[in-house]
């Protein structure tokens, strides 16, 4: 892409402006290198590279870039030999404990999957984490040479301490005894030795050697002779520590320059994650959104802003082309944003391009552009005596050189700067033979001529700068598919020109240019209408959307409501349960100690009576009105009911005010009258019979139903079930223990064949059940 058009549309000044979000010089370095890719598959890599590192920073925060710093020049030195200083190797641990947190903050994402292209670059750098550790065991954080880097440095310096402590103790005395003759009682180092500040008039008769004179003269710093052995041994000992120093440093500069090519590496990768990151910042910081770039050419780019206004003066613009129409003509008054127009359909590009988010609402798209080419601005060039229509003339040439198929071709003030008619032909000419390249062109103009041309070229498509004639101020709207107005008598009459002279301009317009002008205004207008209608619609639909919102609430609450209602019905019916079931295990209990004839098997059977009824059934009763009757019997005695809370049905015996004493089988109980529906006021119902005797007044059903019983159970409810038959009179009875797999069935036969109360049985016939009942005829 041409350098030239990237500094028309200033996108130097946006890289400038991302390179506010790098982390070190590597990447403000790479940032402002940053250009359209030369594939369509490179752009859409480094897009997803970007939309990865917003992903991460949105979700865990910023990437850790501490302690990366630019080290290639010492990583460079270390290769060719060189002896890296401790600044320069303590950089170089810095760099390893950085891209080693870099590591650990990509490799510990939850969910790595989403972060491929971040995982690869992590995963390629060189761990060093041994090099770092040979670093600081002889360099620490804050730069100094530790004792522990070698046993020789420990000892070296532990004799010197000794030899100093041996001097400095000497000072002391003679600090003591001869304060007389000394400025001040203290030790001065100047240099590398410790000596005593004496007054000049005593230096003749201070034996020492004469190491410094103070500013004003008056003070002559002398090393002792005494200390001077102390001196000389001390200094020889710091010649020879750092000796070793320079040795030791040799020694890791060797290891640097052994791994300088991994750090090389490194440099570009770190610089590459730092790029990622600060796009993916600065994508944060200005609301950007991830572009679309699409292969099969088409703009389509919804409330773009210009990438160097802020984004809360900038007025939101929607442009598509390429999909209809390959060429826009844009017209508009001065200063109503035509240029910035221009320059955002081309800046957006041209970031998306170079896998920049755009700011723009997300699912924009921007067609993949081979090259872009920008004549926009006023370049007139005063050195080469060349007008403004010159100037835009010579690079309108050298576009038409290099244009093809598929390029992006920029144009502001086409044909401005000569006569208006020439102007406009030459113009017209242009946009053809761009037309007819295949390229696709966003041009600005004044000319009446170029917004005819759109109307009548199928490729072309006219838009404008909206124009408020109210307050005589643009508005910053582009209108697709609505030509521009010039306005200019509006604005006259606004502004109180005399009428008659508007009147002789206006009759010296041609008609067909007042044709086109009356056109555009019967446009703009059907415009206002529909974008009424639309705003009245937007805000039915919103009206309609909170309402069906606020019902969908208020049906949930109702909801909610009702089923808390239902769920203490059913905790009340529960514990009535519960109340119930201990009440009837103590009558069975007393019954059990009272009468020893009942059997086992019934106290069984009364037990399954009891048992707790299903949650359904309890839903469904306690939202029914208790102590309800069928078709409006009363309660009296002898009257069929069913008690709700225990689920079971029985014959009233008394009734005593609100309570009722009811019969359930063996089973006499007390409840409320709210407590019992009436079935019936007649004596039980054909299909069953009573028995009476041995102090037990029971029921007893035409039918009984072993289904999902084993055999053994079923055998022994049958034959108490026949015993009652034949108590009660009963002659024909009928079994049901459905078809399954036909044990239950075969078992039961098997036991009746041979029953001596069982006269015959037979399947169930036509319309009772078939083969899955059994209809026995008892004996009498």
């Amino acid at each position: 892409m041409h350098e030239r058009a990237l500094g028309t549309l200033e996108f130097d000044k946006v890289r400038e402006r991302m390179a506010r979000y790098v982390a070190c010089s590597l990447g403000r370095e790479r940032m402002m290198s940053v250009a359209p890719f030369v594939s369509l598959a490179e752009a859409r890599e480094e897009l997803s590279a970007v939309d990865e590192a917003l992903t991460a920073t949105l979700r865990y925060g910023t990437a850790p870039f501490g302690g990366i710093t630019d080290i290639r020049g010492s990583v460079q030195r270390a290769r060719i030999g060189g002896l890296l200083s401790v600044e320069q190797l303590s950089a170089v641990a810095a760099w390893l404990a950085g891209i080693r947190a870099l590591r650990q903050y990509v490799t510990r994402l939850p969910d790595s999957s989403l972060y491929p292209h971040l995982v690869a670059v992590v995963e390629s750098l060189f761990p060093g984490r041994d090099l770092e550790r040979a670093i600081r065991e002889v360099i620490a954080e804050d730069g100094t040479i530790l004792d522990r880097a070698s046993p020789e440095l420990q000892r070296l310096r532990q004799e010197r301490r000794t030899v100093e402590a041996r001097a400095r103790k000497l000072l002391e005395q003679m600090l003591r005894t001869e304060s007389q003759r000394l400025q001040e009682p203290v030790i001065a180092l100047r240099g590398n030795a410790l000596c005593l500040p004496v007054k000049v008039e005593y230096k003749n008769s201070f034996p020492g050697v004469i190491r410094d004179y103070s500013a004003s003269g008056s003070t002559v710093y002398i090393e002792p002779r005494a200390v001077v052995e102390q001196g000389e041994m001390a200094r020889e000992l710091l010649l020879r520590e750092e000796r070793e120093i320079e040795r030791l440093l040799l020694l890791l500069s060797q290891q640097v320059g052994a791994c300088a090519e991994w750090l090389e590496v490194d440099v570009e990768s770190v610089s590459m994650l730092d790029l990622w990151f600060a796009k993916a910042a600065y994508a944060k910081a200005e609301g950007c959104e991830l572009p679309v770039l699409r292969d099969d050419a088409g703009w389509q780019l919804r409330r773009a802003r210009h990438p160097l206004l802020a984004k809360e003066n900038a007025v939101p613009l929607d442009v598509e082309m390429g999909e209809n129409y390959r060429m826009l003509m844009i017209t508009g008054p001065n200063t109503g944003g035509k240029t910035v127009t221009l320059k955002t359909v081309g800046l957006l590009t041209v970031m998306a391009m170079s896998g920049c988010f755009i700011p723009a609402e997300r699912g924009s798209s921007v067609a993949w552009c081979e090259d872009i080419h920008a004549d926009i601005g006023d370049e007139q060039s005063i050195e080469q005596s060349l007008s403004t229509f010159s100037s835009h003339l010579r690079n309108i040439v050298d576009m038409l050189r290099h244009v093809r198929r598929g390029h992006l071709v920029l144009l502001d003030e086409l044909g401005a700067g000569t006569d208006p008619g020439e102007g406009a032909a030459l113009a017209i000419a242009i946009l053809e033979k761009l037309a007819a390249v295949g390229a696709y062109v966003v041009a600005t103009t004044h000319y009446a001529e170029l917004k005819a041309y759109a109307f009548r070229e199928p490729l072309a498509m006219n838009a404008s700068m909206e124009f408020d004639i109210q307050s005589l101020s643009p508005t910053y709207r582009l209108l697709i598919g609505v030509p521009g107005r010039s306005n200019a008598f509006a604005i006259a009459r606004r502004l109180g020109l005399p009428e008659d002279i508007l009147a002789r301009a206006e009759a010296n317009v041609s008609t067909e240019d007042r044709r086109l002008e009356a056109m555009i205004a019967e446009i703009e207008e059907a415009r206002r209408r529909q974008e009424k209608a639309l705003t009245a619609a937007e805000l039915s639909l919103a009206s309609a959307a909170r309402m069906e919102r606020e019902l969908s609430e208020a049906q949930e609450t109702f909801d909610r409501k009702a089923e808390e209602r239902l769920q203490a019905s059913i905790r009340q019916a529960d514990e009535i349960l519960r109340k119930a079931r201990e009440t009837a295990e103590t009558v069975i209990a007393e019954l059990r100690e009272k009468q020893s004839s009942l059997k086992d098997h019934e106290l069984v059977e009364l037990k399954k009576m009891l048992a707790p009824v299903p949650r359904s059934d309890l839903g469904k009763s306690a939202t029914r009105k208790q102590g309800g009757s069928s078709g409006g019997l009363r309660v009296q005695v002898g009257s069929q009911v069913k008690v709700h809370s225990l689920g079971q049905k029985g014959e009233v015996l008394e009734v005593s005010g609100d309570k009722v004493m009811v019969q359930l089988g063996v089973l006499r109980t007390k409840v409320d009258l709210a407590d019992v529906e009436v079935l019936s006021n007649k004596e039980p119902l054909t299909s069953t019979s009573r028995v009476r005797g041995s102090g037990l007044d029971k029921t007893v059903r035409m039918e009984l139903d072993v289904r999902g019983e084993t055999v053994e159970d079923a055998l022994q409810r049958i034959d108490k079930y026949l015993d009652d038959a034949v108590l009660s009179g009963l002659s024909r009875l009928v079994i049901i223990h459905g078809k399954g797999t036909g044990a239950l069935r075969d078992g039961i036969r098997y036991h009746l064949a041979r029953h001596p109360q069982v006269k015959s049985r037979e399947p169930g016939g036509l319309g009772e059940g078939g083969d899955g009942v059994t209809v026995v005829q008892v004996r009498s």
